[in-house]
Protein backbone atom coordinates (compact mmCIF):
# COMPACT_ATOMS: atom_id res chain seq x y z
CA UNK A 1 0.00 0.00 0.00
CA UNK A 2 1.33 3.68 -0.95
CA UNK A 3 1.80 5.58 2.05
CA UNK A 4 1.94 9.38 1.80
CA UNK A 5 4.05 12.14 3.79
CA UNK A 6 2.14 15.19 3.35
CA UNK A 7 -1.39 16.87 2.72
CA UNK A 8 -1.09 17.18 -0.96
CA UNK A 9 0.72 14.23 -2.29
CA UNK A 10 -2.82 12.40 -0.40
CA UNK A 11 -5.03 15.20 -2.47
CA UNK A 12 -3.61 14.05 -5.86
CA UNK A 13 -4.81 10.67 -5.14
CA UNK A 14 -7.87 10.76 -7.46
CA UNK A 15 -8.68 7.28 -5.73
CA UNK A 16 -9.32 9.02 -2.30
CA UNK A 17 -11.87 11.78 -0.32
CA UNK A 18 -10.03 14.27 1.00
CA UNK A 19 -12.18 18.08 2.28
CA UNK A 20 -10.09 20.73 3.60
CA UNK A 21 -10.56 24.33 3.98
CA UNK A 22 -9.40 25.39 0.94
CA UNK A 23 -12.70 24.28 -0.31
CA UNK A 24 -14.99 27.73 -0.89
CA UNK A 25 -18.25 26.73 -1.89
CA UNK A 26 -21.61 24.82 -0.66
CA UNK A 27 -21.49 23.29 -4.30
CA UNK A 28 -17.86 21.70 -4.08
CA UNK A 29 -18.51 20.75 -0.73
CA UNK A 30 -21.37 18.70 -1.91
CA UNK A 31 -19.35 16.79 -4.44
CA UNK A 32 -16.77 15.79 -2.47
CA UNK A 33 -19.74 14.12 -0.16
CA UNK A 34 -21.05 12.23 -3.24
CA UNK A 35 -17.08 10.80 -3.91
CA UNK A 36 -16.46 9.94 -0.42
CA UNK A 37 -19.93 8.51 -0.12
CA UNK A 38 -19.33 6.33 -3.37
CA UNK A 39 -15.91 4.71 -2.17
CA UNK A 40 -16.02 1.26 -1.73
CA UNK A 41 -15.43 0.82 1.77
CA UNK A 42 -11.13 0.95 1.86
CA UNK A 43 -10.81 3.53 0.50
CA UNK A 44 -13.34 5.51 3.03
CA UNK A 45 -10.87 4.07 5.60
CA UNK A 46 -7.55 5.18 3.66
CA UNK A 47 -9.29 8.41 3.47
CA UNK A 48 -10.59 9.05 7.04
CA UNK A 49 -6.95 7.90 8.18
CA UNK A 50 -4.94 10.13 6.41
CA UNK A 51 -7.65 13.06 6.88
CA UNK A 52 -7.07 12.73 10.77
CA UNK A 53 -2.88 12.35 10.46
CA UNK A 54 -2.73 15.76 8.21
CA UNK A 55 -6.08 17.42 9.19
CA UNK A 56 -7.01 16.35 12.86
CA UNK A 57 -10.14 15.33 12.22
CA UNK A 58 -11.69 12.35 10.04
CA UNK A 59 -13.67 13.08 6.63
CA UNK A 60 -16.25 13.90 8.04
CA UNK A 61 -15.91 15.91 10.69
CA UNK A 62 -13.84 17.80 8.11
CA UNK A 63 -17.69 18.21 6.29
CA UNK A 64 -18.95 19.49 9.08
CA UNK A 65 -16.04 22.31 10.01
CA UNK A 66 -16.32 23.31 6.40
CA UNK A 67 -20.00 23.84 6.22
CA UNK A 68 -20.27 25.84 8.45
CA UNK A 69 -17.26 28.12 7.59
CA UNK A 70 -18.95 28.28 4.40
CA UNK A 71 -22.85 28.79 5.76
CA UNK A 72 -20.72 31.96 8.42
CA UNK A 73 -19.54 33.45 4.62
CA UNK A 74 -22.64 33.31 2.57
CA UNK A 75 -26.62 33.82 2.59
CA UNK A 76 -26.97 29.73 2.98
CA UNK A 77 -29.68 30.38 5.75
CA UNK A 78 -31.50 32.55 3.62
CA UNK A 79 -32.71 29.87 1.80
CA UNK A 80 -33.99 27.75 4.76
CA UNK A 81 -36.46 28.59 7.36
CA UNK A 82 -33.68 28.65 9.85
CA UNK A 83 -35.68 28.62 13.26
CA UNK A 84 -36.86 25.01 12.25
CA UNK A 85 -33.95 24.01 11.10
CA UNK A 86 -32.29 25.29 14.27
CA UNK A 87 -34.48 24.00 16.84
CA UNK A 88 -33.66 20.53 18.43
CA UNK A 89 -36.56 18.09 19.69
CA UNK A 90 -36.40 15.27 22.31
CA UNK A 91 -35.79 11.72 20.46
CA UNK A 92 -38.72 10.14 19.61
CA UNK A 93 -39.41 6.31 20.75
CA UNK A 94 -42.46 4.26 19.10
CA UNK A 95 -43.01 0.70 20.23
CA UNK A 96 -39.83 0.92 21.92
CA UNK A 97 -41.27 -1.77 24.36
CA UNK A 98 -42.71 -3.75 22.07
CA UNK A 99 -39.67 -4.23 19.79
CA UNK A 100 -37.82 -4.83 23.55
CA UNK A 101 -40.40 -7.55 24.06
CA UNK A 102 -40.40 -9.05 21.45
CA UNK A 103 -43.57 -7.82 19.95
CA UNK A 104 -42.25 -6.59 16.73
CA UNK A 105 -38.48 -7.52 15.81
CA UNK A 106 -37.70 -4.98 13.66
CA UNK A 107 -37.26 -1.26 14.44
CA UNK A 108 -36.07 1.68 11.89
CA UNK A 109 -34.56 4.52 12.56
CA UNK A 110 -34.24 7.85 11.37
CA UNK A 111 -32.89 11.31 11.75
CA UNK A 112 -29.83 13.46 9.77
CA UNK A 113 -26.77 12.10 9.58
CA UNK A 114 -24.79 13.20 12.25
CA UNK A 115 -27.61 13.06 14.96
CA UNK A 116 -26.74 10.42 17.21
CA UNK A 117 -29.01 7.69 15.33
CA UNK A 118 -26.48 4.81 16.75
CA UNK A 119 -26.64 5.80 20.29
CA UNK A 120 -30.48 5.57 20.04
CA UNK A 121 -29.83 1.79 19.58
CA UNK A 122 -28.33 1.36 22.41
CA UNK A 123 -31.60 1.54 24.10
CA UNK A 124 -32.66 -1.80 22.52
CA UNK A 125 -32.31 -4.96 24.61
CA UNK A 126 -31.52 -8.66 22.94
CA UNK A 127 -28.57 -10.78 22.29
CA UNK A 128 -29.22 -11.73 18.55
CA UNK A 129 -29.89 -7.84 17.18
CA UNK A 130 -28.66 -7.96 13.25
CA UNK A 131 -27.72 -3.94 12.34
CA UNK A 132 -27.67 -2.91 8.72
CA UNK A 133 -27.18 0.80 7.48
CA UNK A 134 -29.20 1.50 4.26
CA UNK A 135 -25.87 2.78 2.67
CA UNK A 136 -24.27 -0.70 2.10
CA UNK A 137 -27.04 -1.23 -0.13
CA UNK A 138 -25.02 1.17 -2.67
CA UNK A 139 -22.77 -1.01 -4.80
CA UNK A 140 -22.40 -3.32 -2.35
CA UNK A 141 -20.00 -6.22 -4.28
CA UNK A 142 -17.17 -3.81 -4.09
CA UNK A 143 -16.96 -4.08 -0.27
CA UNK A 144 -18.41 -7.16 0.79
CA UNK A 145 -18.06 -10.91 -0.91
CA UNK A 146 -20.86 -13.11 -0.47
CA UNK A 147 -19.56 -14.90 2.32
CA UNK A 148 -18.40 -11.96 3.77
CA UNK A 149 -22.62 -10.73 3.57
CA UNK A 150 -23.17 -13.35 5.84
CA UNK A 151 -21.11 -12.36 8.83
CA UNK A 152 -22.28 -9.08 8.23
CA UNK A 153 -26.20 -10.05 8.31
CA UNK A 154 -28.10 -13.26 7.60
CA UNK A 155 -31.19 -10.56 6.39
CA UNK A 156 -28.68 -8.87 3.97
CA UNK A 157 -27.13 -11.71 2.78
CA UNK A 158 -30.25 -13.36 2.01
CA UNK A 159 -31.53 -10.17 0.24
CA UNK A 160 -28.59 -10.22 -1.96
CA UNK A 161 -28.59 -13.98 -2.41
CA UNK A 162 -32.30 -13.82 -3.78
CA UNK A 163 -34.37 -11.65 -5.07
CA UNK A 164 -31.67 -8.67 -4.29
CA UNK A 165 -29.34 -10.64 -6.55
CA UNK A 166 -29.86 -7.62 -9.53
CA UNK A 167 -28.35 -5.56 -6.87
CA UNK A 168 -25.62 -7.13 -5.92
CA UNK A 169 -22.87 -4.84 -8.20
CA UNK A 170 -20.06 -2.70 -8.20
CA UNK A 171 -19.33 0.10 -9.94
CA UNK A 172 -17.70 -1.38 -12.73
CA UNK A 173 -21.24 -3.22 -13.63
CA UNK A 174 -23.46 -0.33 -12.03
CA UNK A 175 -24.16 1.33 -16.11
CA UNK A 176 -25.50 -2.30 -16.93
CA UNK A 177 -28.98 -1.23 -15.10
CA UNK A 178 -31.13 1.31 -15.85
CA UNK A 179 -31.31 4.04 -13.75
CA UNK A 180 -34.83 3.26 -12.86
CA UNK A 181 -33.71 -0.44 -11.87
CA UNK A 182 -31.08 0.59 -9.22
CA UNK A 183 -30.56 3.54 -7.60
CA UNK A 184 -34.54 4.07 -8.06
CA UNK A 185 -35.63 1.06 -6.36
CA UNK A 186 -32.95 -0.76 -4.34
CA UNK A 187 -33.82 0.99 -0.72
CA UNK A 188 -38.11 0.34 -1.26
CA UNK A 189 -36.80 -3.18 -2.30
CA UNK A 190 -34.90 -4.09 0.25
CA UNK A 191 -37.31 -2.45 3.16
CA UNK A 192 -40.33 -4.32 1.55
CA UNK A 193 -37.72 -7.49 2.05
CA UNK A 194 -36.79 -6.63 5.00
CA UNK A 195 -40.49 -6.79 6.67
CA UNK A 196 -41.42 -9.67 5.39
CA UNK A 197 -38.15 -11.71 6.71
CA UNK A 198 -38.25 -10.56 10.26
CA UNK A 199 -41.69 -11.86 10.01
CA UNK A 200 -40.53 -15.06 8.98
CA UNK A 201 -37.30 -15.03 11.31
CA UNK A 202 -38.88 -14.40 14.65
CA UNK A 203 -35.90 -15.69 16.78
CA UNK A 204 -33.63 -13.03 15.78
CA UNK A 205 -34.21 -8.58 15.65
CA UNK A 206 -33.34 -6.23 13.22
CA UNK A 207 -32.41 -2.52 13.70
CA UNK A 208 -32.66 -0.69 9.66
CA UNK A 209 -31.20 2.48 10.06
CA UNK A 210 -30.49 5.40 7.34
CA UNK A 211 -31.64 8.69 5.45
CA UNK A 212 -32.91 6.95 2.72
CA UNK A 213 -36.30 5.38 4.52
CA UNK A 214 -37.63 8.97 4.55
CA UNK A 215 -36.31 10.21 1.21
CA UNK A 216 -38.41 6.86 -0.60
CA UNK A 217 -41.28 6.32 1.57
CA UNK A 218 -43.17 9.26 1.91
CA UNK A 219 -46.33 7.93 4.06
CA UNK A 220 -44.83 7.17 7.67
CA UNK A 221 -48.26 4.57 8.58
CA UNK A 222 -45.94 2.13 5.73
CA UNK A 223 -44.04 1.79 9.52
CA UNK A 224 -46.81 1.72 11.89
CA UNK A 225 -46.43 -2.09 13.03
CA UNK A 226 -43.20 -2.24 13.56
CA UNK A 227 -40.67 0.02 15.92
CA UNK A 228 -39.48 3.43 14.87
CA UNK A 229 -37.35 5.77 16.59
CA UNK A 230 -36.55 9.48 15.55
CA UNK A 231 -33.50 11.40 16.28
CA UNK A 232 -34.74 15.11 17.69
CA UNK A 233 -31.20 16.73 16.77
CA UNK A 234 -31.60 19.57 14.34
CA UNK A 235 -30.32 19.86 11.21
CA UNK A 236 -27.84 22.73 12.33
CA UNK A 237 -26.92 20.59 15.58
CA UNK A 238 -26.26 17.78 13.59
CA UNK A 239 -23.65 19.55 11.69
CA UNK A 240 -21.78 20.59 14.81
CA UNK A 241 -21.92 17.08 16.59
CA UNK A 242 -20.90 15.29 13.78
CA UNK A 243 -17.70 17.68 13.82
CA UNK A 244 -17.12 14.62 17.00
CA UNK A 245 -18.58 12.03 15.22
CA UNK A 246 -17.70 9.50 12.52
CA UNK A 247 -20.09 10.09 10.00
CA UNK A 248 -20.19 9.66 6.30
CA UNK A 249 -19.33 12.73 4.40
CA UNK A 250 -17.85 12.87 0.48
CA UNK A 251 -15.99 15.08 -1.83
CA UNK A 252 -15.24 15.88 -5.25
CA UNK A 253 -15.48 14.95 -8.89
CA UNK A 254 -17.16 11.42 -9.98
CA UNK A 255 -19.82 12.73 -11.84
CA UNK A 256 -20.98 9.35 -12.60
CA UNK A 257 -21.67 8.63 -9.35
CA UNK A 258 -23.07 12.32 -8.35
CA UNK A 259 -25.63 11.66 -11.45
CA UNK A 260 -26.65 8.75 -9.05
CA UNK A 261 -26.81 10.24 -5.81
CA UNK A 262 -27.16 14.00 -6.72
CA UNK A 263 -31.25 14.54 -5.90
CA UNK A 264 -30.88 12.58 -2.24
CA UNK A 265 -28.07 14.23 -1.06
CA UNK A 266 -30.18 17.59 -2.07
CA UNK A 267 -32.88 15.95 -0.45
CA UNK A 268 -31.41 15.00 2.81
CA UNK A 269 -29.43 18.50 3.27
CA UNK A 270 -32.52 20.56 2.56
CA UNK A 271 -35.88 19.06 3.36
CA UNK A 272 -36.34 18.93 7.02
CA UNK A 273 -39.94 18.42 5.81
CA UNK A 274 -39.69 14.62 5.36
CA UNK A 275 -38.33 13.88 9.19
CA UNK A 276 -41.11 16.44 10.29
CA UNK A 277 -43.65 14.55 8.74
CA UNK A 278 -42.77 11.27 9.83
CA UNK A 279 -42.22 12.78 13.76
CA UNK A 280 -45.79 14.50 13.66
CA UNK A 281 -47.48 10.82 12.48
CA UNK A 282 -45.60 9.00 14.95
CA UNK A 283 -45.54 11.99 17.72
CA UNK A 284 -49.29 11.27 18.11
CA UNK A 285 -49.32 7.25 18.90
CA UNK A 286 -49.97 6.50 22.77
CA UNK A 287 -47.38 3.70 21.96
CA UNK A 288 -44.72 6.70 21.52
CA UNK A 289 -42.70 8.21 24.60
CA UNK A 290 -39.80 11.20 24.29
CA UNK A 291 -36.83 11.57 25.90
CA UNK A 292 -33.63 13.26 26.28
CA UNK A 293 -30.24 11.80 25.14
CA UNK A 294 -28.03 10.76 28.08
CA UNK A 295 -24.64 11.94 28.64
CA UNK A 296 -23.40 8.87 29.29
CA UNK A 297 -24.72 7.61 25.74
CA UNK A 298 -22.62 10.20 24.17
CA UNK A 299 -19.23 9.57 26.37
CA UNK A 300 -19.82 5.65 24.92
CA UNK A 301 -19.90 6.48 21.66
CA UNK A 302 -16.98 9.05 21.83
CA UNK A 303 -15.64 5.71 22.62
CA UNK A 304 -16.55 3.65 20.48
CA UNK A 305 -15.30 6.65 17.59
CA UNK A 306 -11.81 6.23 19.07
CA UNK A 307 -11.88 2.22 18.38
CA UNK A 308 -13.11 3.09 14.82
CA UNK A 309 -10.24 5.57 14.18
CA UNK A 310 -7.97 2.79 15.84
CA UNK A 311 -8.75 0.50 13.79
CA UNK A 312 -7.99 2.29 10.58
CA UNK A 313 -4.38 3.15 12.11
CA UNK A 314 -3.95 -0.77 12.20
CA UNK A 315 -5.50 -0.84 8.65
CA UNK A 316 -2.84 1.39 7.07
CA UNK A 317 0.16 -0.39 9.11
CA UNK A 318 -1.19 -3.58 7.98
CA UNK A 319 -1.28 -4.86 11.89
CA UNK A 320 -3.58 -7.86 11.64
CA UNK A 321 -2.61 -9.10 14.94
CA UNK A 322 -3.68 -5.30 16.35
CA UNK A 323 -7.35 -5.35 14.80
CA UNK A 324 -7.90 -9.15 15.84
CA UNK A 325 -6.98 -7.72 19.63
CA UNK A 326 -9.26 -5.03 19.22
CA UNK A 327 -11.96 -7.44 18.25
CA UNK A 328 -11.39 -9.78 20.84
CA UNK A 329 -11.63 -6.47 23.46
CA UNK A 330 -14.86 -5.79 22.09
CA UNK A 331 -16.28 -9.24 22.67
CA UNK A 332 -14.72 -9.79 25.85
CA UNK A 333 -16.21 -6.14 27.38
CA UNK A 334 -19.02 -5.97 29.63
CA UNK A 335 -19.60 -2.61 29.60
CA UNK A 336 -20.56 -2.35 25.47
CA UNK A 337 -23.58 -2.86 25.00
CA UNK A 338 -24.65 -5.59 21.91
CA UNK A 339 -25.07 -2.80 19.51
CA UNK A 340 -21.66 -1.53 20.33
CA UNK A 341 -19.63 -4.65 20.15
CA UNK A 342 -21.67 -5.65 16.89
CA UNK A 343 -20.37 -2.13 15.31
CA UNK A 344 -16.81 -2.41 16.10
CA UNK A 345 -16.52 -6.60 15.40
CA UNK A 346 -17.74 -5.84 11.82
CA UNK A 347 -15.79 -2.85 11.23
CA UNK A 348 -12.85 -5.20 12.53
CA UNK A 349 -14.13 -8.18 9.96
CA UNK A 350 -14.36 -5.62 7.41
CA UNK A 351 -10.80 -4.51 7.70
CA UNK A 352 -9.44 -7.49 8.11
CA UNK A 353 -11.38 -8.72 4.63
CA UNK A 354 -10.00 -5.26 2.92
CA UNK A 355 -6.25 -6.79 4.02
CA UNK A 356 -6.58 -9.55 2.40
CA UNK A 357 -7.23 -8.44 -1.43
Amino acid sequence: MERYENLEQVCNDASLAIITDEINSLRELNKVFVKYRALPKKQKRISNYYSNEFLGHSVPEMYEQVKEKLKADNDFFEELPSEKYAHTEPDLYYKEEHFNSGGTNICFILGHSGSGKSMMARTLEGDDIDHIELDDLLLTKDHFSMEDLKDYSDMFSSFFAGEGAKYYIGISERDSLPKEEYEDKVFIDFVKFAMDYASQHKDKKYIIDGIWIYLYFEDPSVFEDYAVFIKGTSFLKSKIRSMKREMQRDREELADRKEMFGREVRNYLLDEDKIDRYRDYFGKSPCTVYREEANDSAKQSERIIDELKHIDRCFMNADEAGINEIMKKAEADPELSNWNKLRIINECKSALFEMSI
